[in-house]
Parts: C-alpha cells; structure tokens; sequence
C-alpha cells in the first residue's frame, strides 16, 4: 500500500470516528458513492475499512436520528449488515420518520435476512406486517415484499402467492413476478398463467418478466422449430418447465441422445447457454457430469449427416472447448456449409484449435484464409482469428486480402496488422493502401482510424481529413505524423510553413502548438527552430480574410483563423508586441474577440501589462469602425490589465462621443489609487449621461461614485 494510500484511509477512519455526527454521515456517503463506483470497474478505495465503516453506521443507528443521520447509518447496512444487525435495523424500520428512511431500512432488511442463518423474527415480522398493511402506500408494500423475496422459506412463499392475488393490479404484478423465478414456477405455472391472461398487454415491467418467465427458454438456433416426434416435443417441454431436477436431466438426455437433429440441437443449446439447463436446476453443478457426453455428441454431429444441428455443436465447442485434434472437423465444415451462422460458430471454434495447437494446422489456416476472399458475412471475423492466432505467421494471407479485397476489407486487415506489428514489418505496403483510400478510411475497426493507425496522430486539428495535393507537401505532413523529432521533422515543419498552401500551413501550425504534436514528440524544445518563422505566419494568417471553406469540412472558412488563434494562445504571453498587433490588425469580429480573451488571459498571468498591448487595446476602444461591444471589452481587459499603464489609453477613450464606451472607461478608473485623481471628470461626465434608460455602465459608475462619497 503506498504511502498516498495509508493518507487517505487513515484520514478517512478518523472520519469515521468523529465525535461530531454530520463528519461520520458525511463518510459514510463518501463510502457510499465509491462503492456505487464499482459499477464502472474500480474499485472502492475505502473497502480496507468496511469494518469500520459497519462499525459506524451501527453507531449512527444507535443514537437519535439528526438529519440524514439514520438513512446513511442504513444505506451502509444495505451494503455491509450481517446477522447481528437485525434488531438495530428492526428499530429503524419501526421508527422510521419518512418514506426514504423506510425504503432504506427495508434494504439493508433484506441484506441482514438473507445473511442471517435463522432469519430474526421481529424483524420477519415487522416487514410481514407492512407486507399486508392496506393502508401503506402501494410502493412501500412492493419494497417490503421486495426484503423478502429471496428467503427460502415457505411461510414467504405463502406470503407472495397471497399478495399474488392482490385487488391492487401493481402489487399483483409484483408478487407474480417475484413467483416466476425457474424454481418457484415448477409450483405456480398455472397460476401464473392465469394471472398473465388477466393483464392488459402493456401491463408493465413485471408483467413482461412474467409473461417471459411463462415462455421459458426454447433453444438458441431453433426457435419456432419443435421435433417431429411428439415423445421428444414432451421432452423439450420438460426440460424448460422441469418440476424436479431428476426430471430436468432425464429430458436433457432423452433429447441428446436422440437421433432427430433439431432435438440435438436444442439439448447442445440448453447445455451451452446460460438461460438453459443449469438456469432451471436447483443444483446447477449436476449439469456438469454430462459435460463429456455433450461434448462427444457435438463432435458427432459435425462427423454425421445431421448438418441442422451443427450450428449448435459448434457453439457448444466454441473456443473454450475446442482442441487442436478438431482441426480436420473445423476444416471440412468450412468447406462445405453454405451457413453464415455455422461458418460464424467454426471461426470461433477454429481460433480455440489454434491457440491450443503447437503447430498450426495448415488446412484449417488455409480454410480461415478462403473466407476473407469469398465475401461472406464471416470476413472480418477470420481476418480477426488468424491475426490474434497466427501474429506475423498471418502476414502472407493478411498482405493478400491487401492486395485482392475491397478498401471495407483492407482497414479491417490494416488494423489487425497493425495489432501484430504489421508497422513494422510492412510500412511501404500499409502506407500505399491507406494513400488509395484518399482522406478517409473506408471503416473504422473497433473505433479506431486505420489512416491514423498507419501515418500517426495527429493529422492535424483543423484540418482533419484534409489531404494535400501536392507530392512534396504530403510527404511533408507524412513526416509530422511519425513519433519522432529530428532534423527531418524540422525540415518537414519548415517546407509546410514556406509554402503557400493555406491547408499545409494550417496543418503545420497546427502540429507546432498542438500538445499532441511537436510537443508530445520532442518536448517544448520541439517548438524553438521553427518559432520566428510560426510567428510570421500567425501574423500574415490574422490579417486576412477567412480561408476557402472547401479546405476544412469541419471548421469551414473559419479554419486558418482559428488555426493561427490556437497557436497565438500558446505565445500571447512571451509575445506581447504580436498580440498588441493582432489587437488591432484583426481581419474581423471572430478573430478580434478571440485575440482579446487571449488579452485577458495574459493579463491575469503578469504583473506589469505591456504599453505596446494597452495602447492597441486604447486604439480599439476608440475607432469608430468597430463595433461598440468589441470597444466596450477592449475597455474591460483595460480595467483588469495589471498596474496603472492602462490609465492614460482610458481617460482618452472617455472622450469618444458613445455613452457606453465613455462609461466603461470611466470604470476602469474606478481604482482607490486613481479615482480621486479624476473625480470632476468623472462627475462632469455621469451628469451628462442619461437618467432614463442608461446603459448598465452608466448606473455602476454613479453607484461606485456615490459609495466613494459616502
């Protein structure tokens, strides 16, 4: 356990074992929603204390509730009580003061319950009670019955058969619900059947566990298909409904051991799914003894001619069960069905005979190899098997599929060879088919790009998918995207920087600021070569007009702009003179309120702000020709620019003839240091605005004026 580690637990029990009971609930729902974390595959950091944490919540429940004291006391016995909590919770759920401290008592109710080898009476009892209770709400009844329902207990089960009757159509549904689980229907099968009839069609949840429940499990490739003979559709009947396990099993047999192969393959299907035989036996380890049995049967049936059920034989196989001596069976099946679903189950099966088997039987690779070429449904998963099976011994049939198949089949060959080592092994060949494909890759395996997988990441930013015409420049962007910094990637940067391509410029800066670019290959000191000649095209880029909109099918004409702004923003600070040109050279409104949240950002991280960047923000704030918002934040970065260089640009700006861009320069003069320096100006100038509808400008300087009087 690293040190971090030993903190927080230990921080985290001196929680629990606070005098001050909002600290102890207020761990408890931290423990409380890290376990809810687990949900997501992590794991709860403080499960170490879950003693402690038990310890508490005991505690909790012990003393008079305060706030929501009792129901984290509770939700923790939902997640933790044992057998000796019992009573503690009887009296929480006795005393419970509202609905959601109910709820929680009749959880953690169950939890102690079911751990409890003789189940505490009065706590049976208290529930039962509630259970029956008409007057409760028809929701609180279901929760009760819901801390029942998984105690083996006949007065329960008379309980839920009661309730199973109930005028309340909800509480009705419920409890039949609860009755259709496999062992409880070997009892009440007619009575919920019954039950379903009554209900109306879209009855709910419950009514449809219910109504499947009563459908049971028919098999995995034979739906709507029954055996011929009626003793073997008997058969079939029992083993979905059984009324003991003896029975179940006999079923189970008498259908494998059959010669009819929809019988056969109905029994395989029962055996293999998790919904079948052992989902209806009591005993579900009884299964496991006809494990040889079923397995020499699906071998059977893929020797014999009873090629229905082979779908079902290979399934049961499946990769788990499958041994190199299949080989032969696998192969021949593949040769001759003209089954999507039984070629589905033999790849499956095939890779199982392959992972197991020192040496690869060559016919069954050959077998796999004929199925990437024929186009059928099992393409991509033969190409998966060979690749995950075979790594570089697949290369040969892999670099054919390149060479034959349609672009769909390439990226997913692409991808699994990449997933071997392929690189590296066959850059050129992988390189000139994702070079055929164009700008985008014809699918994306598992989510991932195979031109991306090949060439490196980025393509670019803001230019995603773009491809550059010209040789040289492709070349260019080719050697950017390699995981490596040297003199050849600073030539590359530099070549797409020189040109006068607007794409590979864009694409170029965009991998010089980018973290996923120069920096994630060379570090920082990636940046330094190409800097000066970055800073010139940041400049030319901001002066112009907007780019082509064909050149970015994402971003548009705003491309360029938004471009050069990304890498402006990794600059502004060391760069104050270009920011303070691009401040006032801006080729519009988009670039310009950019440029000034890059203002305001720099402002906040100096101590002194540049004269060159306040006197461009004063020049803005007072040109007429740009719009009276942008002049307006001009005004407002003045006022949070840093030190008081900033006070000569907006006294000037004051004197412009708009009400708003007077009244928020005279803001920014609103500082201790400076207001009394220029008091009659100020005054002179809010008894010339406006009384009636004033800018909100105008009425937070009178009001700061006024509370500076006072």
């Amino acid at each position: 356990m690293s040190d971090d580690e030993k903190s927080r637990l230990g921080e985290f029990s001196a929680r629990l074992a606070s005098d001050d009971i909002d600290i102890v609930r207020e761990a408890l729902d931290d423990y409380r929603s890290a376990q809810a974390d687990t949900r997501w595959g992590v794991d709860n950091p403080y499960l170490p204390l879950a003693d402690e944490v038990r310890f508490a919540a005991r505690d909790l429940l012990g003393q008079p509730p305060s706030g929501h004291s009792h129901e984290s006391a509770l939700t923790m016995m939902w997640h933790l009580a044992e057998e000796e909590d019992s009573e503690l919770i009887a009296d929480a759920l006795e005393g419970a003061p509202d609905a959601d401290v109910r709820q929680m008592a009749l959880l953690a109710a169950g939890t102690a319950l079911t751990e409890s080898e003789e189940p505490d009476r009065r706590l049976l009892a208290l529930i039962t009670a509630m259970v029956l209770d008409e007057r409760l709400d028809v929701r609180d009844r279901k929760d009760a019955l819901h801390a029942l329902d998984d105690l083996d207990l006949p007065e329960i089960e008379n309980l839920i058969v009661r309730q199973s009757e109930s005028s309340e159509l909800e509480l009705q549904m419920y409890a039949a619900a609860c009755l259709a689980t496999p062992l409880r229907l070997r009892a009440h099968r007619d009575r919920l059947s019954r039950l379903a009839k009554s209900w109306p069609e879209e009855a709910g949840w419950e009514a449809g566990q219910v109504r499947e429940a009563l459908e049971g499990f028919h098999s995995i490739y034979w739906e709507d298909t029954e055996p011929d003979d009626p003793a073997l559709r008997k058969a079939h009947d029992e083993l979905r409904f059984p009324l003991s396990d003896e029975g179940c099993l006999r079923a189970f047999a008498t259908l494998l051991r059959s010669e009819d192969p929809v019988a056969v393959g109905i029994a395989l299907d029962h055996y293999e799914s998790s919904e079948g035989l052992r989902h209806v036996l009591e005993d579900e380890e009884r299964a496991d003894a006809y494990l040889p049995e079923v397995l020499a049967r699906a071998r059977e049936v893929l020797r014999r001619p009873m090629s229905p059920a082979e779908a079902s034989a290979l399934n049961m196989i499946g990769s788990l069960h499958a041994e190199p001596g299949d080989a032969g069976l696998l192969r021949d099946v593949l040769t001759r069905t003209d089954s999507d679903t039984v070629r589905n189950e033999a790849v499956w099966a095939a890779q199982g005979v392959l992972d197991k088997a020192e040496v690869k039987d060559e016919g069954l690779v050959a077998a796999l190899g004929d199925l990437i070429f024929d186009a059928s449904g099992t393409t991509e998963m033969a190409i998966r098997v060979l690749a995950d099976s075979l790594g570089a011994d697949a290369d040969g049939i892999l670099l054919r599929a390149l060479r034959e198949c349609e672009p769909e089949v390439q990226a997913y060959v692409s991808y699994y060879l990449i997933e071997t080592g392929g690189l590296d092994r066959h850059r050129a060949v992988l390189e000139e088919v994702a070079e055929s494909w164009g700008d985008r890759a014809p699918q994306h395996p598992w989510g991932q790009d195979p031109i991306e997988l090949i060439f490196g990441k980025p393509h670019s930013v803001h230019w995603e998918g773009h491809r550059l015409a010209d040789p040289d420049l492709y070349r260019a962007h080719k050697r950017l995207r390699a995981p490596t910094v040297d003199e050849s990637y600073h030539r590359a940067l530099r070549t797409l920087l020189e040109s006068d391509d607007q794409a590979a410029v864009g694409i170029a800066l965009d991998h010089w600021w980018s973290p996923d670019g120069a920096v994630k290959r060379g570090g920082d000191k990636a940046r330094e070569p190409e800097r000066a000649l970055v800073l010139d095209r940041i400049r030319e880029t901001l002066r112009r007009p907007p780019s082509s909109a064909d050149f970015s099918r994402e971003y548009g004409p705003e491309a360029m702009h938004l471009t050069a702004l990304s890498a402006l923003d990794v600059v502004a600070g060391e760069e104050p003179s270009l920011l303070a040109e691009v401040v006032e050279t801006a080729a519009g409104d988009h670039v310009r309120r950019r440029v000034l949240d890059a203002v305001e950002a720099v402002f906040n991280d100096a101590q002194h702000a540049d004269r060159r960047l306040v006197e461009a923000l004063g020049n803005v704030a007072c040109d007429e020709n740009v719009p009276l918002y942008d002049r307006v934040r001009a005004l407002e970065a003045l006022d949070e620019s840093p030190g008081t260089n900033s006070v000569d640009a907006l006294v000037r700006a004051t004197r412009c003839p708009e009400v708003e861009v007077q009244a928020a320069a005279a803001w920014g003069l609103m500082w201790d240091e400076v207001i009394e320096d220029h008091r009659p100006m100020l005054e002179e100038l809010s008894a010339s605005w406006p009384v009636e509808d004033a800018p909100r400008e105008v009425t937070r300087v009178r009001d700061r004026l006024s509370a500076v009087e006072e």
